[in-house]
């Protein structure tokens, strides 16, 4: 395991007059996370407000739309972990003044833009985010897949990360398995999760400071039943009957045939709730040493309290303050 003691975080920004900042000795704290669910990293960054040699202000070499960058030395070199763009700057008292800038790397944009897109039968997943991704100019990296093909696409006013997302739920479907979009060094990487040498392992008694594992069946559905259309005197016949996992008990959902347009796409949404739905709820989270170079959809290794085995990050945040992460994790698969 990596010693965090001599790990040395470098917070960096780009002036308007293009000059190179180095924060660290200004910084009052810094963390970045990735969560389940959004494609962009969000870096956070407190500092406390000074004037430089130059006559200006710190605040004022830190604008809305300007770049920071982190990097990360943990006897490996010096990495570049982030860069991004500001979207939010806050200033205060407490006596001193001092502000807080939020980032994101480039896919934000993906985020917070909306579009008409359309695709025609048979398009591969992977070309699909490929052209949204060179339609906001960010530029590829390491591309492995979804090689599979779609069926038509037509996407109506949806923001281009709901679109990706979308393509990447369709692959699985259809048998390409699980996909990653992330940002490095500026560049949109897809790749497959858990594919990262080597892999570290977190222990309670060197690493783990704490262990979190929550499950319920609170949201579960068991039994989803398809029911047809109304006779006269308003009884409405069950048509089909898609069962999951009912050593639960039966918790039953319904999908209503004359919303679709035939039995089997009803049958389609139907097994699509139990997809979403039929597995009982996890929420599982350590606390550890930060490994800075850690990201969501990286493998790893637990073996502390209930969490025995190999995980994939679902999300991270890291703390260069403590120099510690938390870590909410997934089954492998």
């Amino acid at each position: 395991m990596i010693d965090t003691a001599k790990i040395n975080y470098d917070l960096v920004a780009i002036t308007p007059q293009g000059q190179t900042l180095h924060l660290n000795e200004v910084l009052r704290n810094l963390t970045w996370e990735e969560n389940p669910g959004e494609l962009a990293v969000r870096l956070e960054a407190e500092l406390q407000n000074q004037q430089l040699p130059s006559g200006r202000w710190l605040h004022q070499q830190l604008p809305l739309g300007g770049q920071v960058f982190l990097y990360a030395d943990w006897g490996a070199d010096r990495q570049e972990i982030f860069r991004g763009t500001v979207f939010n700057w806050h200033y205060r008292t407490d006596p001193l003044g001092h502000f807080t800038i939020t980032a994101y790397d480039p896919l934000i944009y993906l985020a917070k833009s909306k579009d008409d897109r359309y695709y025609s039968s048979g398009t591969l997943a992977r070309v699909i985010i490929e052209d949204i991704a060179k339609a906001w100019q960010i530029p590829l990296g390491t591309v492995e897949g979804p090689d599979i093909g779609l069926a038509k696409q037509v996407f109506r006013g949806r923001t281009l990360a709901d679109m990706i997302f979308d393509v990447l739920d369709q692959a699985k479907k259809r048998g390409a398995g699980k996909w990653i979009v992330r940002s490095k060094q500026g560049k949109i990487d897809i790749v497959r999760p858990g594919q990262n040498s080597p892999v570290y392992h977190f222990g309670a008694d060197d690493s783990v400071a704490q262990v979190e594992d929550q499950q319920d069946i609170e949201d579960l559905v068991t039994r989803v039943k398809i029911v047809g259309a109304e006779d006269k005197e308003g009884r409405a016949p069950v048509v089909a009957t898609l069962d999951g996992r009912t050593e639960f008990g039966v918790l039953q959902d319904l999908v209503y045939k004359e919303q679709y347009d035939n039995l089997a796409a009803a049958k389609a949404a139907a097994q699509d709730i139990l997809a979403e739905r039929g597995q009982p709820r996890k929420k599982r989270r350590i606390t550890a040493p930060d490994l800075p170079f850690l990201r969501r959809g990286d493998k790893v290794h637990i073996a502390a309290g209930t969490l025995i085995g190999y995980y994939l990050v679902a999300g991270v945040v890291h703390n260069a303050n403590d120099r510690t992460m938390s870590l909410e994790v997934e089954d492998v698969g």
